[in-house]
């Protein structure tokens, strides 16, 4: 009887962490891909905002980047590769506060101009990308899947990229100096 109950207790434990684990790595994917499906579309801002050509390039592949990620996370849930999108296992308060955050950021960046806006969409895309690769880093070590572990691999790579191409944008003018205000040319007078 000592036997039969010692082979239930570790089969429930063992179910135990094997949930646990699966919940873990939801978590992940369910993190990454809600930073994803809105860096998406990051470039967006740049109908209504001009950052210059450095930074509207930088921002367009963090935008690709990120629409390829959330393209396939998206592929991997539709297979079953993945469980959840949704699960992101944090408690309300930490998802309100990021609601804030991100409509705080978004505030900042539709009211900032010239040097401004171009501190404050570069601050927020590193950290964006910073996080997304801490997610993949994350993602690889607790996966069990071979293909998932190795893109997310190759994914956390690709965010440092992004990241270390930002940091380099901070040390040019393209970030700090100001735009020149367009000039007016004065129309000629009209003779009648």
């Amino acid at each position: 009887m000592k036997i039969l109950f010692s082979i239930l207790i570790i089969l429930v434990l063992s179910a135990c962490k094997q949930q646990t684990t699966t919940r873990v790595v939801d978590d992940g994917y369910g993190l990454l891909y809600s930073v994803t499906s809105q860096q998406q579309n990051v470039d967006k801002l740049l109908w209504v905002k001009d950052p210059g050509a450095d930074i509207r390039a930088w921002v367009e592949q963090i935008a690709a980047f990120n629409q390829e990620v959330t393209k396939q996370l998206e592929a991997w849930k539709a297979s079953g590769q993945v469980t959840s999108l949704s699960t992101l296992g944090l408690p309300p308060a930490e998802i309100e506060a990021r609601e804030r955050a991100t409509k705080r950021t978004t505030g900042e960046l539709l009211f900032s101009t010239d040097v401004n806006l171009r501190l404050s969409l570069v601050v927020a895309q590193l950290k964006a990308l910073g996080y997304c690769s801490d997610l993949c880093y994350a993602i690889a070590q607790e996966t069990k899947d071979d293909g998932i572990q190795e893109i997310a691999k190759k994914w956390e790579e690709r965010f440092k990229e992004l990241n270390a191409a930002g940091m380099k944008l901070l040390e040019t003018p393209a970030v700090t100096t100001p735009q020149p205000k367009p000039v007016s040319v004065p129309s000629a007078p009209q003779h009648h």
